[in-house]
This record gives C-alpha cells, sequence and structure tokens, in this order.
C-alpha cells in the first residue's frame, strides 16, 4: 500500500515539475503585458501620388515619399529641416501621444455620440451611484481647468490645449487649412514646454505638407489654364516661384506649353522667411500659415538682424572672399553650393561647399538639398526677416 502511495506522489510531482518547465520555457513568460495602445488624432490622409514625367525641378517639394531611399541622409523635405532620415515627414500623421497639457481621453464617452471625444479634451466630471450634479452653479465653483491660468506660461499651454481640440476636430472634418491656421501660430511662442512645441511641430510639419506642397486645392479653387498662358504668367499673378508650382503640378512638362483647360494646383504668395540666428533656423510661412524649416550655419560673413527683400536668385554664384580668393561656381568648392539667394549688400541665403570645409564661408548656408527648396519657394521680393 505504501509502495502504491509513494508512486502517486512520484507522479504527481513529476506533473508538476512539466508544467513548470514548460510554463518557464515559453518564449513570452518574462514579457510584459502588451500596453493598451494610444488613441491617435486623427490621421492626415494624403491623396494619390501621380508620379508625373520625371524632372529635375526640386523634387522633394511634391507631395508623397520622396524618389530617393529614406536611408539617405542627403535627403531633405521642406515639410521640416529637422527630422532624422529615416524618417519622411509627408507620410507622418500628427503624433499619437497627448501634449503634456492635455489628460488622458475620457474610458467613457459613448462610442455612439455624433462627435467622438477630442483626445485633448478635458474629460466631463462622473457621478457616483445616483448622485446628481447640484443644479445651483453658485453653490458649486467651476474646475479649476475652466478658468485660464494666472501665469503667461500657463495660459499659452491652456490655449494651446484647448485649439490642439479644436484642430483635432478639424482634421476630423477635412478643414486641413484651418487646423493649420489654428495651430501656426503658436510656431514662435517662447512659452512652450519641449513636449509641446515636439508635439506642435509634428502637427505643424504634416499640415503643412498635405496644405501647401500636395496635389490638393486646399489653399484654393483649381487654376484652369487659359490659352498662350505660362507658367511663369501664373506664377507672377500669385507672387510665387514658377519652380514650386512646377514642383507640385507635375503633369506640367514644360512650363512654357500648358494646355488650355488643363487644372492646377495654385499657391496665393508671396512666400515669407523667419531667420532666427540664435536657433539656426530659417522658417517659411504663407501668409500667416506655417510652411517648413529647414536649419542652417552661418558662415564667415554673419548677416546682421533686420528686414530684407529677395533683390535676386542664381545658380552657380562665383564666390568673392573677404580674404581676396575667388571661386568659380561650378567649383566643388564653392561655399554656396549651386543655389545664392541675394538679399542685398553682402547677406545672401545660399548652400554649401560640396567639398566641405572646415569653416563654413559665406553668410546662411543650408544643406544642398534645402537650399534648392529654399530656392525654389522664395520668390523675387519675398520678405526674409533675419532676427537673434
Amino acid at each position: 500500500m505504501n509502495t502504491v502511495k509513494s508512486a502517486a506522489v512520484i507522479v504527481v510531482l513529476l506533473v508538476v515539475l512539466y508544467g513548470v518547465y514548460v510554463a518557464l520555457n515559453k518564449p513570452d513568460f518574462f514579457s510584459p503585458p502588451p500596453a493598451p495602445a494610444d488613441v491617435a488624432p486623427p490621421l492626415v490622409e494624403f491623396g494619390p501620388t501621380d508620379p508625373g514625367p520625371p524632372h529635375t525641378v526640386s523634387p522633394s517639394l511634391a507631395s508623397g515619399p520622396p524618389a530617393t531611399s529614406p536611408a539617405d541622409s542627403t535627403q531633405r523635405s521642406v515639410r521640416g529641416g529637422e527630422f532624422q532620415p529615416s524618417t519622411d515627414p509627408a507620410s507622418l500623421p500628427p503624433p499619437t501621444s497627448l501634449p503634456s497639457t492635455a489628460p488622458p481621453p475620457d474610458p467613457t464617452a459613448s462610442a455612439g455620440a455624433d462627435l467622438r471625444r477630442s483626445n485633448f479634451e478635458t474629460p466631463a466630471a462622473t457621478t457616483t451611484g445616483s448622485q446628481a450634479p447640484p443644479l445651483d452653479s453658485a453653490a458649486a465653483p467651476p474646475p479649476a481647468a475652466s478658468a485660464p491660468p494666472a501665469n503667461y506660461a500657463a495660459l499659452t499651454a491652456y490655449s494651446l490645449k484647448r485649439d490642439f481640440q479644436e484642430a483635432e476636430q478639424l482634421v476630423a472634418d477635412g478643414k486641413y487649412r484651418a487646423a493649420l491656421a489654428k495651430l501656426s501660430p503658436y510656431y514662435n511662442s517662447a512659452d512652450l514646454t519641449s513636449a509641446d512645441r515636439g508635439q506642435l511641430l509634428a502637427w505643424l510639419d504634416a499640415l503643412a505638407a498635405k496644405v501647401i506642397y500636395s496635389r490638393e486645392h486646399l489653399l484654393a479653387a483649381p487654376y484652369i489654364v487659359n490659352k498662350s498662358q505660362t507658367l511663369y504668367d501664373i506664377a507672377n499673378e500669385y507672387k510665387v516661384s514658377w519652380l514650386v508650382l512646377h514642383s507640385i503640378n507635375r503633369q506640367v512638362r514644360d512650363p512654357m506649353v500648358l494646355v488650355q483647360g488643363t487644372e492646377l494646383k495654385i499657391v496665393p504668395g508671396p512666400f515669407r522667411a523667419e531667420v532666427n540666428l540664435a536657433t539656426s533656423e530659417l522658417t517659411l510661412f504663407l501668409g500667416e500659415l506655417y510652411a517648413g524649416r529647414f536649419p542652417f550655419t552661418i558662415g564667415d560673413q554673419p548677416p546682421r538682424p533686420g528686414t530684407y527683400q529677395v533683390h535676386d536668385k542664381r545658380r552657380d554664384q562665383t564666390f568673392y572672399g573677404l580674404d581676396g580668393r575667388v571661386i568659380p561656381g561650378n567649383d566643388p568648392a564653392n561655399p554656396y553650393g549651386g543655389y545664392w539667394i541675394h538679399l542685398g549688400g553682402e547677406v545672401a541665403i545660399h548652400g554649401s561647399a560640396i567639398s566641405g570645409g572646415a569653416q563654413p564661408l559665406g553668410c546662411i548656408s543650408l544643406s544642398p538639398k534645402d537650399a534648392q527648396d529654399v530656392n525654389a519657394i522664395l520668390s523675387l521680393g519675398s520678405e526674409v526677416t533675419i532676427r537673434r
């Protein structure tokens, strides 16, 4: 009898040990449970990309992914000068994390409501059991979040939270231009936290890509080409560079020959630029709409703060150095890098030398790709403000 009991105990122990062995050797045994996915704001959907005819005019301005590999570290974009080489801003939706000033979305919100609860909306207060909220508003003071904070930085955060909520609803309704206009004024705000600013830039870059540089007619009604018009004529009418119109309207093969009745995307200009010497960032605006940003390097001829205008634009401009050096425009060592935008006097925005160099030369030096894009966007007469 004892032998039978001992055998039974051994069998039970073997079963238990086998179960422990199997559990320990499962691949995900030590893995934490997956975190619940964040509720993302509405995606900025880009329309289908028409490859159009091949041409060499500023390909990165067109909508859709870049022609080169995303891993190419030289690929730049008007949709944001500062982005990781492995990321194409044209494909980025607005970010999925919430601004630092916003609470998490209300999990009790009704899924069947006509208007879904915004990711940036303060959750409504809930009641416990059968307790009803007080009817007398004087007896129950409003929650703290309903009144703007006293200090200016907190007021800006409060305002941004509110406008993020409104912009999200505008995107959900397909009103992308209005969403861009709602958030653009915050770009120059000095009172944003780093987290809120990063969130803001992700929205601005994605919205500018869709509203301004895609082929969708989100800025103005489609333009119908009249008889004997050229792309230069239309660009002059709207005070923009023909290069930016050519990049967006890639169905146009020859800017001198337009087919009557052709429908074009129009960008009512002019563009303007703000150059911040403290942050080394050049930012484009279309009226009051944010239109992209680019990092730059200050050369050996730093510009003075002030308001300038684009007087001239040239390819392969000869460089005349302060030390008397003369470098031809087609020389790889030329610090203008093939693109030169003259702002008057000794002030210019330009590319950079292909061969590199220990000391940046010139004035406001962009990467070669960024210089190509800025040259295509700014037109003669565009205003450029330089500040410290």
